[in-house]
């Protein structure tokens, strides 16, 4: 999904690019490269290159492979001084990151659960989560997580919101596709 200036949906290929393999078409990641540091990292976090307003967008996320881990795929807000990942690069810490955890069927915000009991994946190794994203210019927004057919509760996003698109993994050969389509109004 290209559209003038919100970007294309797609992993960046520079975030994290000493860990992370993005493929060809951009559309999976996957952490592919050993840690060559003094310790590995908490988490591996990447974004994509989209900046989504003004819409109502469709995201899937296939998480290809959990490695028997958590795993978190959802999105941040962008900020003029860019967006906060919070601590560690988990995409649920911050007030202003949102992940699903396949592993634990909850969503999480702030570093907390603000929804459990979804779907999660049956065999730790594999799964789909939707989000349903809808950003008016000039009213509040939502997003939606849903597993297996079974929406979260909306969240309420600020008005103007603007979403990167964003995943956190947590163990080598964890593997996530995104895939996005806009919604007509």
């Amino acid at each position: 999904m290209a559209d003038g200036d919100r970007g294309i949906v797609r992993w960046r290929r520079d975030h994290n690019a000493e860990l992370l393999t993005v493929s060809d078409d951009g559309a999976r990641v996957a952490w592919s490269r050993p840690s060559t540091g003094a310790h590995t990292p908490a988490w591996v976090p990447i974004e994509s290159e989209a900046r989504l307003f003004g819409g109502a967008f469709e995201l899937e996320y296939v998480v290809e492979e959990m490695a028997s881990g958590q795993i978190g795929v959802g999105f941040l807000l962008a900020w003029d001084i860019g967006p906060d990942w919070g601590f560690f690069g988990y995409l649920g810490s911050s007030p202003t990151g949102w992940a699903y955890d396949l592993s634990s069927g909850d969503v999480v915000c702030a570093t907390r659960s603000i929804e459990g009991g979804l779907g999660k994946s049956a065999d730790g190794h594999t799964g789909v989560v939707s989000l349903r994203l809808d950003l008016p210019t000039h009213a509040i927004g939502t997003a939606t997580f849903a597993v297996d057919g079974r929406a979260a509760r909306p969240i309420e996003l600020s008005e103007g919101a603007v979403v990167i698109p964003a995943a956190c993994l947590l163990r080598p050969t964890q593997a996530v596709r995104l895939t996005a389509r806009t919604i007509a109004r």
